[in-house]
């Protein structure tokens, strides 16, 4: 009797029961849960990768700006010292305020007028062309 049930119900058309279709919504939903979640990692991955290689790219370019800075104050450090040095503060005296040393004697240096005599200017020839003047006609 049980075959001929299953013969009956394999020929009628079956009425749909909440039971065969969550039978079969449940796995779509699984699966369409399962692909959001995938999309959702794969997405946040990508974001964090991005902002991983933006992160890198800064800290080199804040690398060199930090090393470019070392550079600069070490040069700074250099002229400190140089303008803290004896060294400077005589060029200076002798320099800006015309100081000597001891047993030392000022020589100012002057350059000669320039409405001073001023040698002849050599004569030019009045004709001819300039290769005459040095071959000859």
């Amino acid at each position: 009797m049980l075959s001929a049930a299953r013969k009956w119900a394999a020929g009628c058309p079956r009425e749909r029961t909440s039971e065969t279709l969550l039978g079969r919504q449940v796995p779509r939903i699984i699966l369409i849960a399962a692909a959001v979640v995938v999309a959702y990692l794969v997405f946040s991955s990508v974001v964090t990768g991005l902002k991983s290689h933006g992160l890198a790219h800064d800290e080199n370019a804040v690398r060199q700006e930090i090393a470019d800075l070392q550079r600069q104050r070490g040069e700074l450090v250099a002229i400190r010292e140089y303008l803290s040095s004896d060294e400077y503060v005589e060029s200076v005296a002798r320099r800006v305020l015309g100081l000597v040393k001891p047993g030392e004697t000022r020589v100012i240096v002057t350059s000669p007028d320039a409405g001073a005599e001023q040698p002849p200017a050599e004569a030019t020839p009045a004709a001819g062309t300039w290769w005459e003047s040095l071959f000859g006609p």
